[in-house]
């Protein structure tokens, strides 16, 4: 079931909660081991956000995915109040929520990947995450373009030079025993000649240009606004536009270039994996 609750909502609960809300639990809402804190609290509805679900009431006027209408529980204690809906009330999980915001003191310290992984993405953050990754992915096609349009370039520099060398007389080296190796094959083209395709890559490279700044221009405003509506994910976006700029001083040789665009689908990853507060 798609999560339904704003990162103020989640906030709101583990400061208003310092334990399970099971009467008696006191199951704390972070489990700590070899130096790792972990969330292992769970949130539970008071009445059910969907029709059928435990305590579903339809006339009710809060907002079901508000804090007031949420409780934290242990996992432990989670499944059986939702499974026997009949025996746990509302009116019984209310005085509970009454209960651990009463017995809460500073609340619960949580990070906040800790909150993204409860919350939502806002839709203005997801719509802005896909524009990221859609606009990275554009970044690779155009130096890509540039790539193979100066792959072909260099690919028909070396048939001329190929065709010039077999051209020429052919060349002997031979060696002291009497062995003789051909050497037509490893003759260069005339200079001028060279420095001619030479600038017909450069031209290959040239002609993609303006597409791979304007991909890069859009992709630096998406993570501007990112970085104004979602401070949190800001680093996550720049990692991705850093990369993306290397994506582009890559174009010219192929070994490079395939790593910096592995770099940058890791990157667009990863976004997506603080969005969702599945990394840091």
């Amino acid at each position: 079931m798609p999560r339904n609750y704003t990162m103020t909502t989640i906030k709101t609960l583990f400061a208003e909660a310092s334990a399970c809300a099971y009467p008696s639990c006191g199951e704390p809402l972070i489990f700590h081991d070899r130096g790792k804190a972990t969330v292992v609290a769970d949130i539970a509805h008071i009445r059910s956000e969907t029709p059928g679900g435990p305590r579903h009431d339809p006339d009710y006027a809060g907002d079901v995915d508000g804090p007031d209408n949420l409780l934290l529980l242990c996992n432990k204690h989670h499944r059986p109040v939702d499974r026997h809906e009949v025996v746990y009330t509302i009116a019984e999980l209310e005085g509970w929520k009454t209960a651990q915001r009463a017995s809460a003191g500073a609340g619960t310290r949580v990070t906040e990947s800790d909150i993204r992984a409860f919350a939502r993405l806002s839709a203005d953050e997801q719509k802005i995450i896909y524009d990221i990754a859609r606009l990275s992915e554009r970044v690779t096609r155009a130096c890509r373009d540039a790539q193979g349009g100066m792959e072909m370039v260099r690919g028909q520099a070396e048939q001329a030079r190929l065709e010039s060398a077999y051209r020429s007389p052919p060349l002997w080296e031979v060696s002291e025993d009497g062995t003789r190796r051909y050497l037509n094959d490893q003759l260069q083209l005339p200079g001028i000649e060279q420095q001619k395709w030479n600038a017909k890559v450069r031209s290959a490279h040239v002609q993609e240009i303006p597409r791979v700044r304007q991909a890069l221009n859009d992709l630096a405003e998406e993570v501007a606004v990112l970085r104004m509506i979602s401070g949190p994910l800001a680093g996550a976006a720049d990692v991705i536009l850093a990369a993306a700029q290397r994506v582009a001083e890559a174009v010219g040789d192929a070994a490079q270039l395939d790593t910096a665009v592995g770099v940058l689908d890791i990157a667009t990853a990863n976004l997506w994996k603080v969005a969702n507060g599945q990394e840091d």
